[in-house]
């Protein structure tokens, strides 16, 4: 006798299965878009018609294209060697059930920190008892319960929702061509530097916007170079919106207002300063001389930005993309002072061109000696002086060591060193005759980006981040009426110097960290970390050791040498506070 196999029925099976498989989807689909709707809600909401036109889009297409993969990959095949529509069911409601489950965590951590779930920070959140995310496993029961009858419902009604395909295809192109739109624009936004769209890149998880930049350039769409230029000259444009500062600044008005003068030196450091440049050394001695103070990149223009804005490096991008002016250069304009700006290098760098003064008509950056810019900020304080009445005055003098693209010998930059030291004598000295120093808070600082190879004795300016403790580490002079000659030892950081001159000189009434990362400089209380990074990194100045974090959450810890402890991992609270304090000017609507 023949046993004939019915492979009609089992097709069949398989038919069915495949039909409950897409309404399961389907019915996931709109989930996972109502669930992740809360991203818009949690990110920046763009002002304008077209970048909420596409935040809205780009949601409903990438959570309705996710979810369709997941089941392409997971389930479908499966249609094919389970026959039993029972066994479907059980595993398609639980891998429903995790995926879902995963996004729910994924909001969480993002609506915290503005970082999307991965590995390095599912690890770290598992390793430590934490209530943090109690919220998302307390909704993982009720998740799995509407799967499950969804499931039975969808699979008994399966033969009448099988006569509605009619409407559920307008449904499926609507998300087809979301999905497809989204990327045309995010094309065209990215080509042309439109930031109301670019700067939701990261607002999704798992989401590779498409971008064409090189296909555009090549067929002359968009000129050569001018996204990199552009990019360079305006920040990066995915660069995430902050809210800077986080409240109006207010302040007294005083009678007796006190000028102000930041002298900033790029590529100096505290060699430089004990061996090339005598009389600075013993103008520190009789001064509040700060000996145990950081910059916040070794990248010059990274530690300038958090000397004017008192934020850390890692805000760098979001200020300049934005535009955004500094509360110090905001506050000084209010209080009427007469401002004045010199730099050896005619303040070239984008920061003060597209940012810190984009307020100010500054003519096209030309380089210029130490020397001269000195005369020029003598020349200008002299006809200040001569006005009856004048107002206080504000002033910055930028200078600068050694060449940016050119090695130099040390012996030439001693050199240097020894003839600023001379500038800086005859700039006080001048100060002293014109009775203008009893009244005149000066700030002398600096960066350190300089490369030293002492085997050939050359220096040349140091284009690589680093964190080494040495590297950071930067002169602090400060001369200020009325306060008493100390050395202050205290770790301290260069985002302290903007709150100082907010409350002590300004008399700045909102609260600091409304404005600020920093402390006050003669606070001397001790503190157990200092922040420092660089555009996309955040890392934390501990006493002996330092923690790097880096834009999707992965951590590494170094010695003071910059060597990375490769046993030693993060824990969740030093996480947790790092992390909240570098994100703490980030735009969250809640």
């Amino acid at each position: 006798m023949l046993k004939l196999k019915n492979n009609h029925i089992k097709d069949d099976q398989t038919s069915q299965i495949v039909s409950w498989g897409h309404w399961f989807t389907l019915f996931n689909i709109f989930v996972v878009i109502v669930l992740g709707s809360q991203y818009l809600l949690i990110a920046d909401w763009p002002r304008t018609f077209m970048g909420r036109f596409y935040a809205i889009i780009s949601a409903i297409g990438h959570f309705s294209f996710l979810t369709f993969i997941a089941y392409l990959i997971l389930l479908f095949p499966l249609s094919f060697f389970i026959h039993s529509s029972r066994w479907q069911r059980i595993i398609a409601t639980v891998i429903a059930t995790i995926g879902i489950s995963l996004l729910l965590i994924d909001i969480e951590v993002f609506s915290h920190f503005r970082m999307h779930l991965n590995l390095s920070i599912w690890q770290l959140f598992t390793s430590d008892k934490t209530s943090f995310l109690n919220s998302a496993f307390i909704l993982i029961p009720f998740i799995l319960l509407i799967e499950i009858l969804f499931a039975i419902w969808s699979w008994k009604k399966l033969r009448s929702l099988s006569k509605r395909k009619r409407y559920a295809r307008p449904v499926v192109i609507g998300f087809i061509l979301c999905f497809v739109s989204s990327h045309l624009i995010h094309i065209w936004a990215d080509a042309n530097f439109y930031r109301p769209i670019t700067m939701q890149r990261s607002s999704l998880p798992l989401s590779y916007p498409l971008t064409a930049r090189h296909f555009l350039e090549r067929y002359g769409f968009i000129a050569e170079n001018d996204y990199r230029n552009r990019t360079i000259q305006e920040g990066n444009p995915f660069a995430i919106a902050i809210e800077y500062p986080l409240a109006r600044i207010s302040f007294d008005e005083q009678q007796n207002k006190k000028n102000v003068l930041i002298i900033n030196i790029d590529g100096w450091n505290n060699q430089l300063l004990a061996n090339n440049m005598p009389w600075l050394k013993e103008f520190a001695n009789q001064n509040t001389n700060f000996t145990n103070h950081y910059a916040t990149s070794s990248q010059a223009y990274l530690n300038n930005f958090s000397l004017f804005y008192g934020l850390d490096p890692n805000y760098y991008n979001s200020i300049l993309a934005g535009h955004k002016t500094s509360v110090l250069f905001d506050t000084v304009t209010k209080q009427h002072y007469n401002i004045g700006l010199f730099s050896a290098d005619g303040f070239s760098e984008p920061l003060y061109r597209y940012a810190l003064l984009s307020n100010f008509s500054i003519p096209n950056g030309k380089k210029q000696t130490n020397k001269l810019t000195t005369d020029y900020w003598m020349a200008w304080h002299d006809e200040q002086n001569k006005l009856e009445n004048h107002a206080p005055l504000f002033s910055v003098i930028q200078y600068s060591f050694a060449t940016k693209n050119k090695k130099i010998p040390m012996v030439e930059l001693e050199a240097e060193a020894k003839k600023l030291d001379q500038y800086l004598e005859s700039l006080i000295a001048y100060l002293k005759l014109s009775n203008a120093y009893e009244n005149t808070i000066i700030i002398i600082t600096g960066s350190n980006d300089l490369k030293i190879d002492e085997a050939k004795k050359l220096v040349q300016r140091n284009t690589e981040n680093s964190f080494n403790r040495e590297v950071l580490k930067v002169p602090l002079i400060i001369s200020w009426p009325g306060r008493e000659i100390k050395q202050i030892s205290t770790i301290t950081s260069q985002t302290d110097i903007l709150r100082t001159l907010m409350q002590d000189a300004f008399k700045v009434t909102t609260p600091a960290q409304q404005y600020s990362q920093g402390r006050n400089l003669f606070n001397e209380s001790t503190r157990e970390w200092i922040l420092a990074g660089s555009e996309n990194q955040i890392a934390a100045l501990y006493d002996y050791k330092t923690v790097v974090i880096d834009a999707y959450g992965r951590s590494k810890i170094y010695d003071l040498n910059g060597k990375q402890l490769k046993d030693e991992k993060i824990s969740l609270p030093i996480f947790l506070q790092i992390v909240t304090e570098n994100r703490r000017f980030i735009v969250v609507d809640n």
